[in-house]
């Protein structure tokens, strides 16, 4: 098989990366933040070919790699249409009901989305850098808790995503009701010192200065530390586990 040309690809911080990756990326995260909702109808592979300056092959493979992910589906003459991931019915997360849920939704976060944020200081992108750095900012004493915890998750998928292995950001997008349930369940526990958002904000910036610098274990350090203070928050009291 013959390498991907350099038209097919681009040069992102010293890396040579592939054109259908960004425009993978791009689109899924369309779908995950529901800016293209379930039943949305994808646009046409010449439209997103001018949208994202590729050529149409570009555009094409990474269709096929959503549609291969579950995400869309697609039939001749109808296009391409965003559906739920094939997840079999029955599998997938169960639903959030009690605190030992939300100890066992923590105790799996701090596995996974420690390695995430440290590969995300490993592999990161510019472009996926100002992304989190977009989103952390987003943050707000004025939201809803509702509205906040969504905010707070697109923060977390983006980390995840900038680890660049796909299957980091679809678990984590998987787990986004639990984790907003919870939230709901228990409510927000803030620190006498500072607002909800300013906890969050001062955790969120330790981990986007170790991603900046590439600061592989500081940024999974910071991660952790971030998570237990949400636990310690939402549920008043120390947890022990392997990763304190």
């Amino acid at each position: 098989m013959s390498s991907e040309s350099e038209s097919e690809s681009e040069v992102v911080g010293g890396k040579r990366l592939r054109l259908s990756d960004r425009v993978y990326q791009s689109m899924r995260d369309r779908i995950d933040e529901e800016t293209w909702a379930e039943g949305t109808r994808i646009p046409a592979e010449l439209e997103l070919s001018q949208q994202f300056r590729v050529s149409r092959p570009v555009v094409r493979e990474a269709l096929a790699r959503l549609k291969r992910d579950g995400l869309i589906d697609s039939k001749r003459g109808s296009g391409s249409v965003v559906i739920k991931p094939r997840t079999g019915g029955r599998l997938g997360f169960r639903p959030v009901e009690t605190i030992a849920d939300i100890m066992r939704v923590f105790e799996f976060r701090l596995t996974i989305e420690c390695d995430s944020a440290a590969y995300a200081a490993m592999r990161r992108t510019p472009e996926q850098l100002e992304r989190i750095e977009t989103l952390a900012q987003q943050l707000s004493d004025q939201q809803t808790d509702e509205v906040f915890g969504d905010s707070d998750m697109r923060f977390h998928i983006a980390v995840a995503e900038a680890s660049n292995n796909p299957m980091y950001a679809a678990t984590i997008s998987m787990m986004k009701e639990q984790i907003v349930s919870g939230m709901r369940l228990t409510g927000v526990i803030g620190s006498t010192d500072h607002s909800r958002a300013d906890t969050v904000h001062d955790q969120h910036d330790v981990l986007i200065r170790a991603i900046r610098e590439q600061n592989v274990e500081a940024a999974r350090e910071a991660m952790g530390n971030h998570l237990r203070s949400a636990r310690y928050r939402l549920l008043g009291f120390e947890v022990g586990s392997p990763n304190d």
